[in-house]
């Protein structure tokens, strides 16, 4: 059997929280702080959607998030929460990482770089999938080459020598590498690239259903029983009889959809939800409050960096997931129209009013428990400065430059849209936010940068090395959120994911942050914080588990 802490290591944090790529990274042991408000209706037991009872009464948790799970692919979901969830229930990856680079092994019986650049794995025997197949080292492999041939997750893998890679045996792939990438092995420890059954794939090459090792199991079989699955609405996972770990506590968890921050609270208030995720204020503050009866606030200090990604050349989105075609380069490429952006936006006043104390002024494009965090300080707000500098591009309020905006349009991010518009009028930028949309809507643009500015992270959704933190920034990527043509950062961002020494590596990420904010070319915004109104006998799982994600709670062991 395997320990608790094993158990919290399956589920890692859910991603998408106001932002637009947010990284399921965040680490597996990092705390989840509790607050507790006492009142006597937090003193009483609750009734709630979930059966508690030691009566052989199904158990059930429901979860109320945000986004509509677009697909069951883990790989081209894009983190958002409910696809992040369904990921970290069903499949399992090689290995966790904690923020303090802390292995531990969830798959893989044991792992070893027998070369420079050969990594050995071997993974547990008589492990199956859910549907009963048996985990085999080809498993491993087909999950690299589906990340490989991903547009989102190619440029994670992108080191691998797929010609050279080989398994010796059903229970040992060596991994070979074209160079050495400390992301690399961060990748391979989340939670959303977990180990895939290459037969079902290869059967079902468009993931309309999702079947792993994990705990949990989608409701049904994928083929003539759907019955789990509502589109649009919610998916239910149920226990994996066959897990060959310790058998959650949960028998089922509901996971709901709710376009609407408004009614998903509505529901938790009424007591149809078990947990919310949280992200605007207003609802934050009112459970922190003690407001709602029965109901704790869990939060947790998360890895990523919310922040505006200044593209400097746009891509096409006719591009068939290939992203070739150069359409045009952003007027963003030009120092001074970047510099006027960062110093027209006063940031404090737009997170204090937005985020009404729940979020913090990001201070860098890591965040603050990051080993190689660096303060590089935040843009100063000056509007004066801001005109002076988009002038000398050419541009001002009499020939004011247009900027295409894209970004989800969850409550949060419309306001903090609006907002960022609203300073960037006065100084001569017009903010276009009609590429705001739903998720589905925007996805084309997400993959191929069919944008000048998005809100984002800099994350590439995985892991928590600083390579995977800033991935998104590496001139290796050809989706990459900057698409960086600077060789001082392209060198500085090549020289610290290749080097193993972990001292020398925070020095160069801290020249890096630096030299990013120099360059004006991501502006960050507020440091992500999650949070989640539970209800309390939920809550105080939560507290004892030192949780990550909330339905961490859903995998304590009878």
């Amino acid at each position: 059997m395997k320990k608790m802490t094993r158990l919290m290591a399956l589920v890692l944090c859910l991603v998408l929280c106001v932002g637009l790529l947010a990284g399921c990274g965040s680490s597996t042991d990092d705390a989840a702080e509790t607050t507790t408000t006492e009142t006597a209706e937090t003193t009483e037991t609750t009734e709630t959607a979930a059966e508690t009872a030691d009566d052989g009464s199904t158990k059930t948790f429901v979860f109320g998030t945000d986004t509509n799970c677009t697909t069951f692919d883990p790989a081209a979901d894009l983190q958002n929460n409910s696809g992040c969830t369904v990921a970290a229930a069903v499949i399992e990856p090689l290995w966790s990482i904690g923020t303090d680079g802390s292995v531990e092994l969830v798959l893989a019986e044991s792992y070893e770089w027998t070369g420079d650049l050969e990594l050995t794995v071997t993974i547990h025997s008589g492990i199956t999938f859910s549907n009963g197949n048996a985990l085999t080292s080809d498993d491993v492999l087909y999950t690299l080459e589906h990340l490989r041939d991903t547009s989102r997750t190619s440029s994670m893998v992108a080191t691998i020598d797929y010609d050279a890679t080989y398994c010796p045996d059903d229970y040992t792939i060596v991994i070979v590498l074209t160079e050495y990438d400390a992301s690399l092995f961060d990748t391979l420890g989340n939670a959303s690239n977990g180990i895939l059954d290459r037969e079902t794939c290869e059967a079902d090459p468009d993931f309309t259903w999702l079947i792993g090792t994990g705990p949990y199991k989608l409701q049904g079989d994928g083929d003539s029983d759907r019955s789990g699955w509502t589109e649009s609405v919610q998916y239910t996972l149920v226990r994996n009889e066959t897990y060959w770990g310790d058998a959650p506590y949960y028998d089922e968890v509901i996971v709901k959809f709710y376009a609407e921050e408004s009614t998903r609270y509505a529901d938790l208030q009424a007591g149809n939800l078990d947990a919310a995720y949280l992200t605007e204020a207003t609802y934050i503050n009112s459970v922190d409050a003690g407001s709602v009866a029965g109901v704790n606030l869990v939060k947790q200090a998360a890895q990523g960096v919310q922040g505006l990604a200044l593209h400097s050349t746009i891509i096409s989105s006719e591009s068939s997931g290939e992203v070739t075609t150069e359409d045009y380069e952003s007027p963003l490429t030009d120092i001074n129209v970047r510099m006027a952006v960062a110093h027209a936006l006063d940031v404090e006043t737009i997170v204090e009013a937005l985020g009404e104390g729940t979020y913090s002024v990001a201070t860098s494009a890591l965040g603050e428990d990051n080993w190689a965090y660096a303060d590089v300080g935040t843009y100063e707000y000056d509007p004066e400065y801001a005109a002076e500098c988009l002038a000398a591009a050419g541009y001002s309020v009499d020939n004011p430059l247009t900027l295409t905006l894209v970004a989800e349009n969850t409550a949060f991010n419309t306001a903090l849209a609006e907002a960022c518009q609203a300073y960037l009028a006065e100084i001569g930028i017009n903010l276009d936010l009609s590429g705001m949309g739903d998720f589905a809507t925007i996805l084309p643009n997400l993959l191929s940068n069919g944008m000048d500015v998005c809100i984002s992270t800099p994350s590439n959704g995985s892991g928590t090395d600083p390579a995977s933190l800033l991935q998104q920034f590496g001139p290796s990527s050809d989706n990459g959120l900057m698409r960086m043509t600077d060789s001082t950062l392209s060198e500085l961002f090549t020289s610290g994911s290749s080097s193993r020494d972990t001292e020398a590596r925070a020095a160069i990420y801290a020249e890096f942050q630096q030299e990013m904010h120099d360059q004006y070319r991501f502006i960050p915004l507020y440091t992500e914080t999650k949070s989640y109104g539970v209800m309390s006998e939920h809550a105080s799982f939560a507290d004892a588990l030192n949780v990550t994600n909330i339905l961490d709670v859903t995998l304590l062991t009878d």
